[in-house]
């Protein structure tokens, strides 16, 4: 045989163990031998595979924790491996427990609320109707905090022109379902959380149904005023806890924004109407709700011809025909507020009312306060209005009335609705440090006496309205600081204002007796002309007189 052929024979063998032993090292399918530039193909994959050799007779190598540097010019969908030391420090979600990622994503939620609060959070069942731009953000709230099970009620599918406020919807979802569509969302952000949906209205006859489960709450997000009568009456009679929210559009001022009982709200023409049918069912409260205070100034779109055909022959009267324009921030707003009083609710915080919140009078009150006390100096210790107004403003009373003094009396602690100011030290300027708040009853009495304070209060209260006036920084209104302003140059111009004042008076009285003297000088010389005038006459008359008779002497 010709040392050729057995020279390339071995090269073939050796060839083959070559490939069938790199094969099973790598761990990877056998790509195809491509020709080489001598012509030589050798084994081809089909051959490989044809082979049948036990593979217990090499192991292959873990090279899950090896790190190979990537290609120069990796492929889009390549991926450098997770045990890369220069790579982002990444979780594998896929590898961790299911719970495990649920606990860390409640994480703050748990340390906000606290295990046990937490608890009842996880195993609530909420049902939202209504998932517009109000009911989508309070659904959201609540799958974000791990309620345990969500139900979710709307006829609607998504438009273009609902975009500018759901708070998950996008342009693809266009003619989709909202319960459907949120409902995918929801399944995306927490899959823990249980979510029901359904494209219906709510009428009465489906209420049971519709509401049935036991729900922890039930949160009315509906934009009509029938059905949502409907659903609030239900949950009412049949002992289920419902929070209702009022109109969302044509408001624009968040820190309008309230949550109160159904029978303390007011300024929203939406609950207005609901209230009323409310009453007609004997409901008149017992239902918190979410509302703002702003002065509506926008209206509803008039009706087009064709609305107005479609809203005679629509076949349910909870169709909505009539539009309103709506600021996106909004109704996001309205949502969370329910979203936040419902996890409150669940954990047994208590709803803070609007009629339970501690809020200062109007500024009204303390406008008539600076009035009073202006008068007062003005008559007991002749202090210019002027003045008075440049020390102090209603700003400043306010702040003396109701931070400084806490709402009561400086003297005797009462805390009454009517409270006045006046200067606690006569012999000092009046100064926002030495203004003390009285009941009416005791401001008389403190303003019939001028002598110094000790003489008229015991040690223990002129001890205490010192310790409280010493934190009390002199602030003007308009200039600034007044403290460095010496209590001499503050009398001497106390005295130049009256001096002035008394000074106008002078000549104002001057004036009024010139003015008198000049109208009785006229009246004089008015009637010595009229007498003038008269002798006038007479001689007149006795000339005439005289030339007659001497006309008719002559004639005779």
């Amino acid at each position: 045989m010709d040392n050729r052929f057995i020279i390339a024979a071995l090269g073939a063998g050796i060839g083959a163990a070559a490939t069938y032993i790199t094969s099973k090292v790598s761990n990877t399918p056998v790509k195809k031998r491509k020709k080489t530039s001598d012509g030589d193909e050798g084994i081809s994959e089909e051959e490989v595979n044809k082979m049948h050799l036990d593979s217990d007779d090499i192991q292959p190598i873990d090279t899950t924790n090896m790190w190979t540097q990537p290609s120069a010019a990796p492929s889009s969908s390549s991926s450098v491996s997770t045990a890369d030391p220069f790579a982002k420090d990444k979780t594998n979600i896929d590898t961790m427990q299911q719970e495990q990622i649920f606990d860390e994503q409640m994480n703050r939620t748990m340390l906000y609320y606290g295990e046990e609060n937490f608890k009842k959070i996880r195993g609530a069942f909420i049902i939202v109707v209504g998932l517009g731009g109000v009911g989508g953000a309070a659904a959201h709230v609540l799958l974000r905090s791990g309620v345990k099970k969500i139900r979710l009620i709307d006829p609607d599918l998504v438009t273009i022109s609902s975009l500018n406020r759901n708070v998950l919807a996008q342009r693809k979802d266009v003619g989709r379902s909202k319960v459907e569509m949120m409902k995918s969302y929801f399944a995306a952000i927490c899959p823990e959380v249980e979510v029901e949906a359904f494209q219906t209205f709510f009428t009465g006859d489906l209420a049971p149904q519709l509401l049935g489960g036991k729900p922890d709450y039930v949160l009315d997000c509906i934009d009509n005023t029938e059905t949502k009568v409907q659903l609030l009456t239900y949950c009412h009679q049949n002992g289920l806890p419902v929070m209702s929210s009022f109109g969302a559009g044509s408001s624009s001022d968040p820190t309008k924004i309230n949550i109160c009982d159904l029978a303390f709200t007011f300024g929203c023409p939406f609950g207005k109407e609901v209230r009323r049918l409310l009453r007609v069912n004997g409901i008149t409260s017992g239902i918190p709700c979410v509302y703002s205070t702003e002065t509506h100034r926008k209206k509803l779109i008039p009706l087009t011809e064709e609305e107005k055909e479609l809203l005679k022959t629509q076949v349910k009267s909870t169709l909505r025909v009539r539009t309103l324009g709506v600021s996106m921030p909004i109704p996001t707003i309205f949502g969370s507020t329910m979203g936040n009083a419902c996890l409150n609710a669940l954990v047994g915080l208590p709803l803070v009312l609007e009629e339970e919140k501690r809020a200062p009078p109007a500024m009204g009150e303390y406008n008539k306060m600076l009035k009073v006390i202006t008068k007062m100096e003005q008559v007991v210790f002749h202090t210019s209005p002027l003045l008075v107004r440049k020390m102090i403003d209603s700003t400043t009373l306010r702040y003396l009335v109701d931070e400084v003094y806490g709402g009561c009396s400086g003297v005797s602690g009462e805390n009454k609705q009517t409270l006045t100011t006046r200067r606690w030290r006569p012999e000092l300027p009046l100064a926002p440090s030495n203004i003390v708040v009285l009941t009416c009853k005791e401001a008389e009495a403190h303003e019939r006496q001028t002598s110094p304070v000790q003489e008229r209060y015991s040690a223990e209260v002129v001890a205490k309205i010192d310790q409280i006036l010493s934190q009390v920084a002199d602030v003007s209104p308009s200039a600034g600081s007044i403290n460095n302003l010496d209590q001499a140059s503050m009398k001497e111009t106390n005295k130049k204002i009256d001096q002035a004042n008394q000074q106008r008076g002078q000549e104002r009285r001057k004036n009024s007796r010139t003015d008198n003297l000049v109208k009785k000088g006229t009246e004089k010389d008015s009637i010595e002309e009229n007498g003038n005038n008269n002798n006038n006459n007479e001689t007149i008359i006795e000339t005439t007189s005289t030339s007659s008779n001497s006309n008719t002497q002559e004639e005779n």
